[in-house]
């Protein structure tokens, strides 16, 4: 249904076009027949008057004039830009040629200033107006991928075609991995429909609260979210920012988790893992389907932190806590060690007594 309503859209503005390009061919057709052109039309003949000159007739002028209104937007619409001007030029050179041929042999006299003002209005307003729907077709493509990717890689995608193509850029980020505690008991004791519609409440607020924070939804994992800060919007302050995200989301949760357990008897908590670290940036896939992501060693200890964090905590590496640059309290966990990962990792704890999230 939406496909068909934009392809209605764009007809709707080519019918538009091609009837103001016959409105601005008629407008010519009566100003050369008043003669208002005829001086100029004398000084590409270079001549004085139309003394020994025949005009010819005037359905000939009339056809000559609408397709030199119409003929250049329309193939520009075809071909696109570049063979649409190339043709037009071509046209007029065929077009110039006919007129000093007809001149010479069989003294005609032909109309130039209106066909040309035909072909530059037709021109100009074409490529204003593939502008302006290049332009309306791109913002539709963002609001539609805004659906399921982050608004900020749509727009970067749409704007690097060839971004497939790059290759992986370091970039220092924080990533943050939420998890929902209880899921699988909640899939088995509450019908399909309302963990679906659970679901739907938990995680539009989640990424609410991460996009209002400056965070970019990275990927939603079954009832996991990942979210990465300074990427692809570069930002110092990327680790603060992703703190208060996580503190609001908890913030959230405490609400939530009590409108649920007195509605459906059900308890869930989130336990979330933060970690500041170098990352490679870049699309990974093939041609036919790719994923921009984050990718590296410090991804997988974010998730490795959330997987060990206590339902109801928020829990962040020392990396993380030394960039919070005194705005939050963190209590030292100990050092853990992690599947995969070398080295044990020191683990703090946000401390959340009092918070409440923002004042809105």
């Amino acid at each position: 249904m939406m496909t068909m309503r934009l392809k209605y859209h764009k007809y709707s503005q080519l019918r538009v076009f091609l009837v103001v390009s016959i409105l601005v061919g008629a407008t010519l057709c009566v100003v050369q027949s008043a003669h208002v052109f005829t001086r100029f039309d004398l000084a590409f003949f270079r001549l004085e008057s139309l003394a020994g000159y025949q005009p010819i007739p005037l359905s000939v002028t009339i056809l000559i004039i609408m397709f030199h209104s119409l003929f250049p937007g329309i193939i520009i619409l075809e071909e696109g830009v570049v063979k649409g001007i190339i043709y037009t030029v071509i046209a007029w050179i065929f077009y110039t040629v006919l007129v000093h041929s007809y001149s010479e042999a069989f003294k005609l006299f032909m109309p130039m200033a209106a066909p040309l003002i035909g072909t530059l209005v037709s021109v100009i307003r074409v490529l204003g107006w593939g502008s302006t729907v290049l332009e309306e077709e791109k913002n539709d493509i963002k609001k539609t991928f805004g659906h399921f990717v982050e608004p900020s890689i749509a727009t970067l995608a749409i704007e690097n075609p060839d971004l497939l193509e790059e290759d992986g850029v370091r970039k220092t980020v924080t990533v943050l991995f939420a998890d929902l505690r209880g899921f699988t008991k909640l899939c088995r004791d509450i019908e399909p429909e309302q963990v679906i519609k659970m679901m739907r409440e938990c995680f539009g607020k989640l990424i609410s609260i991460a996009r209002a924070n400056g965070g970019v939804i990275d990927k939603l994992i079954g009832d996991s979210l990942m979210v990465v800060w300074g990427n692809p919007v570069d930002r110092s302050d990327h680790a603060e920012k992703a703190v208060e995200a996580a503190l609001e989301m908890q913030a959230m949760m405490r609400n939530l988790r009590q409108k649920w357990r007195s509605k459906l008897g059900v308890n869930v908590d989130l336990g979330i893992g933060i970690n500041t670290d170098q990352v490679v940036v870049g699309t990974i896939g093939s041609e036919e389907f790719c994923d921009y992501t984050v990718l590296g060693y410090g991804v997988n200890i974010a998730s490795r932190i959330e997987r060990g964090c206590p339902g109801g905590e928020i829990c962040v590496s020392r990396k993380t806590a030394e960039q919070l640059n005194g705005l939050y309290q963190c209590e030292f966990m100990g050092r853990f060690e992690y599947k995969n990962v070398k080295d044990k990792i020191e683990v703090f704890r946000v401390v959340q007594a009092g918070y409440q999230g923002k004042k809105t």
